[in-house]
């Protein structure tokens, strides 16, 4: 398989020509990656609180790798369907403190 030549003069070019090279895969990795790390840096919180805040990270990163274009729209709404999800169970736990 040959792949076009890079262009890269701007660091995002980056991101899309490593996106395109895998076919769509880099950018749901990375994401998926935010997500893992967010949830394990959070460790001193409770997994409800945990949750919710990388799913609102992992969504905020999620967007903008959209609006570069490395990434799908089912990705994501998945982003948003888990943050507005983990949100919800903040409100329903009744509990926002430590």
């Amino acid at each position: 398989m040959t792949f076009p030549e890079p262009n890269i003069t701007r660091s995002y070019e980056l991101l899309t020509y490593a996106n395109t090279v895998t076919d769509g895969v880099f950018g749901a990795v990375v994401v998926l990656a935010t997500f893992i790390i967010a949830y394990v840096s959070m460790k001193d919180y409770r997994s409800t609180a945990a949750f919710a805040s990388s799913s609102f990270i992992t969504c905020l990163v999620a967007i903008l790798m959209r609006i570069l274009g490395a990434l799908q729209d089912d990705i994501l709404f998945i982003t948003i369907f888990l943050a507005v999800g983990g949100i919800a169970a903040l409100i329903f736990e009744g509990k926002w403190g430590n």
